[in-house]
Parts: C-alpha cells; sequence; structure tokens
C-alpha cells in the first residue's frame, strides 16, 4: 500500500494543478450546533511518452511541457497495457469538516482505503486516507470569544471561532470533530485514434 501512495504521489507531483476548485461553508448539524466544510479538487494531466518495461517506468510530459520519470511498482495493474501517448489523470480532493456534537468522549481515529485495476482493465488507483480528531469543549470565554478544547491526548487549545454568534449554540462538555480526508485518484486513458 505504501508504495501506491508514493506512485500516486510522484503522478500527482508530475501532473502540475490545471483545475482547482476550492469551496467552503457554514452551517448547522440538524441539532443546531455549528457545522464547518471546507474542501478542495485539483486535477492535473499528463501523457505518457516512454515505458521501459523491464524497469517498469514510465516517462511523463505534463501540460506545462515539463518530463518526469514514474517507477510503477507491482502494485500498478496491468502495467503491459499503457502505450505512448496515453493520457495521464490525477485528482488530488481533500476535504476538512468541524462540527460540533453533543457530549462524548474525545478521541482519535483513522483509516487508509486503496484500490486498483481490476485484471484486463486500464491501470488506475486510488487511495484516500481520513483522520477523525474529537476534542471536548472545557471553556467558553465569551467576553474574549474563544473555547477551549481538550483531545484524547490531554492537549489544550484555545481557539477563536470565525462566527462569533457560535459562542451561543455550545457548550462546556460538548465534542468539537474534526475530520479530514485526503484522496488521489489516478487513470490512465487511451491515446486518442490518429486520423
Amino acid at each position: 500500500m505504501n508504495k501506491l501512495v508514493v506512485m500516486c504521489a510522484l503522478v500527482l507531483a508530475a501532473v502540475p494543478v490545471a483545475v482547482g476548485a476550492a469551496e467552503t461553508k457554514s452551517s448547522v448539524t440538524s441539532s443546531g450546533k455549528p457545522r464547518f466544510e471546507a474542501s478542495e479538487k485539483v486535477t492535473g494531466h499528463a501523457t505518457v511518452l516512454a515505458i521501459n518495461k523491464a524497469k517498469r517506468v514510465v516517462k511523463l510530459r505534463t501540460e506545462d511541457g515539463d518530463t518526469v520519470k514514474v517507477e510503477c511498482g507491482e502494485e500498478v495493474k496491468n502495467f503491459d497495457q499503457i502505450r505512448v501517448k496515453d493520457l495521464v489523470t490525477a485528482t488530488y480532493t481533500e476535504k476538512l469538516t468541524i462540527e460540533v456534537g453533543e457530549p462524548g468522549e474525545a478521541e482519535t481515529s483513522a483509516d487508509v482505503t486503496t484500490s486498483t485495476a481490476k485484471p484486463g482493465g486500464k491501470p488506475h488507483g486510488h487511495v484516500s486516507g481520513t483522520v477523525r480528531y474529537k476534542a471536548a469543549i472545557t471553556a467558553i470565554d465569551k467576553a474574549k470569544g474563544t473555547v477551549t478544547l481538550k483531545g484524547s491526548d490531554d492537549r489544550e487549545a484555545t481557539i477563536t471561532p470565525r462566527n462569533r454568534a457560535n459562542l451561543d449554540k455550545v457548550k462546556v462538555g460538548d465534542t468539537v470533530v474534526f475530520t479530514y480526508t485526503e484522496a488521489l485518484a489516478v487513470s490512465l486513458t487511451k491515446a486518442p485514434a490518429k486520423k
């Protein structure tokens, strides 16, 4: 799995950001507690210039004209289907959600998921990871406009919410849940037919 992450990271580094879309929105949960979400998605493309099948190395040209060599480990399925002039598309997405919930335990969790091509399909891969961190509200200072949070690791932080009115929607003991997700999808499409 780590090699897939490294391969995807190398491809992403080789494929400059062509299209980016950042988005933020504030709302409230079904129980009226504050909720904030920020996300960004970027996509880039590169063209296969050369393939060294013995070393499993692919040379790519980015949209900016830069070239880079990417080593494709055994986790890159159906390597023999990669052809010169094929198009590599890499899409990177990250998302942060912060929401206040009812009182509960402070905790931290993380998970990673991966997928690769099925036998016979065009090479592609997807890797995503999510980290979830819950912290308890231990103090609210409306005069200063701050909230103090304490995590399961006993670390404390005092923060200033962007919207001061949100201080009226929370109470000591509520949990603040931070969920951060990163995902990278890399796919290969056949070179366009010559006319």
